[in-house]
């Protein structure tokens, strides 16, 4: 029997069953899809099994070994590549599930009915497959933000701010001085309690990113300082930081003294939350007085 096999349309197929991967492993890792990267990296994996395909034509096993391991090492290190807090073994194990429910699926559609690729039940299945992944990571996610969020008190000189809370187990801020971990506000947790001139100082910070420590310090009764930080993508960069003197969870009532807080001049989940805590600051941690 012979087939008929178009370079261009087998690279098309390619394309469309890697962007439908890699948004199911993203989805299932909860990393952040960002279409152009995704986009770029199916781009480039089509064109490798396409490559593969056209050179192992005449030899079926060989191509199916080189195909397997290529997909799976390259999709791999795709996952990586984003720089989330996700072990190497529970990477993995996502990327292996994925790659061996894709291939079940195209050799079930091959079995049934001889082919997969121009099947357009195929891809209606990739396309269920990634919406239910992406369903149910909402519902876990909705459940852990949930036990998760807190009301909290901010405890400063001559005042008592209350804001709304969120356990961030990505963030890593701590203070270089005290090797103590370290909480994030939103700069706007302190419009009511800095004097006006000091606040302008703050909004200058949200606008341009510098923070003019000089001008700010001795204004009120606050000190500010710089403590570094890094970002997913790997930059560093400083951030302005005060000491909190007491750290509240109303209805834990659990209390964190001296606590530092780094300022940001970012909102935080869609503005949901002013408060990002560290998970080394929790409730069932409470320090002594």
């Amino acid at each position: 029997m012979t087939y008929i096999v178009y370079a261009d349309v087998l690279f098309v197929y390619h394309v469309l069953i890697q962007l439908a991967l890699l948004f199911m492993i993203q989805t299932i890792l909860g990393h952040t899809i960002r279409i152009f990267r995704t986009l770029s990296w199916s781009i480039l994996m089509a064109a490798l099994s396409t490559g593969i395909f056209l050179i192992t034509i005449s030899r079926c096993t060989l191509y199916y070994i080189i195909y397997a391991t290529s997909y799976f090492f390259m999709t791999y290190f795709f996952t990586k590549s984003c720089r989330l807090h996700t072990s190497m073994l529970v990477t993995g194990v996502v990327v292996l599930a994925c790659c061996i429910w894709f291939a079940g699926m195209m050799q079930i559609f091959y079995i049934r009915n001889g082919y997969a690729l121009h099947n357009p039940w195929f891809y209606m299945c990739c396309t269920f497959s990634v919406l239910t992944c992406r369903i149910g990571r909402m519902i876990y996610d909705r459940k852990q933000q949930s036990k998760h969020t807190y009301q909290v008190a901010l405890i400063l000189p001559g005042a008592k701010i209350c804001a709304h809370a969120f356990v961030d187990t990505g963030n890593r801020l701590q203070n270089p001085y005290t090797g103590k971990p370290a909480i994030i506000i939103n700069y706007r947790l302190l419009k009511n309690y800095l004097p006006e001139q000091s606040y302008e100082n703050l909004e200058q910070y949200h606008r341009t990113g510098k923070f003019p420590y000089l001008q700010i310090n001795g204004t009120g009764n606050l000190h500010f300082f710089p403590i570094p930080y890094h970002t997913i993508g790997s930059r560093f960069s400083m951030m302005p930081a005060i000491m909190v003197p007491e750290l509240l969870y109303e209805k834990e009532q659990t209390r964190f003294f001296s606590v530092t807080a780094g300022i940001s001049r970012d909102v935080f989940l869609g503005n949901q939350y002013e408060v990002l805590l560290h998970e080394k600051l929790q409730p069932m941690k409470e320090e002594p007085a």
